[in-house]
């Protein structure tokens, strides 16, 4: 219960409360995930790989809280006899005016239906009961309102069984000085 009243809290408090853009080292905000998840990391002999990531710009605890999201839930929906493998790869994109950063997060967990890619992004939206994974249904719905307030997108993929990615299209820098 404690966890869903968190969960409606950050939820309902996302959009009412700007915050500061900063400079973001991307390989900062990952290294200190990884150090906020080793327990779960040791305990599933889990592999993080990753690209060197450039900084951005935006709000250093929302794109905390957004990767931190991905990364936990890679972790959490992995199979049972394999360990987790955890691929964070990215490109730059360019279009007329801005630059941004497309992150993927590519695991080799349960995996994801294609009829669920955008149901997952509904708030309270459970794949799965509480039994075989604990959460509020709120961990992705977060994500895609971080990524669109900093001016970008998330999207799933996968399939079934074989994994999951994640993709998080994110600007460079920022128009304003908030988010």
């Amino acid at each position: 219960m404690q966890s869903i009243v968190e969960g409606i809290l950050a939820y309902s408090t996302l959009n009412k409360k700007t915050q500061p853009v900063e400079q973001i080292s991307l390989d900062d905000i990952i290294e200190n995930i990884k150090v906020d998840l080793e327990l779960i990391i040791n305990e599933k002999g889990a592999i993080l790989i990753k690209d060197a990531l450039p900084d951005i710009q935006g709000a250093p605890i929302l794109i905390h809280q957004l990767f931190y999201n991905l990364i936990h839930n890679a972790l959490k929906f992995s199979k049972a006899d394999q360990p987790p493998r955890v691929i964070l790869s990215h490109l730059i994109i360019k279009d007329k005016q801005r630059e941004f950063i497309e992150i993927s997060i590519k695991d080799n967990g349960i995996g994801l239906d294609p009829d669920h890619y955008e149901k997952i992004f509904n708030a309270f939206e459970r794949l799965h009961s509480k039994d075989q994974y604990e959460g509020n249904g709120l961990g992705v719905t977060l994500c895609r309102k971080i990524a669109l307030r900093h001016g970008g997108s998330i999207m799933a993929l996968g399939q079934k069984d074989i994994g999951a990615e994640f993709i998080v299209t994110l600007p460079l820098k920022q128009t304003g000085d908030t988010v």
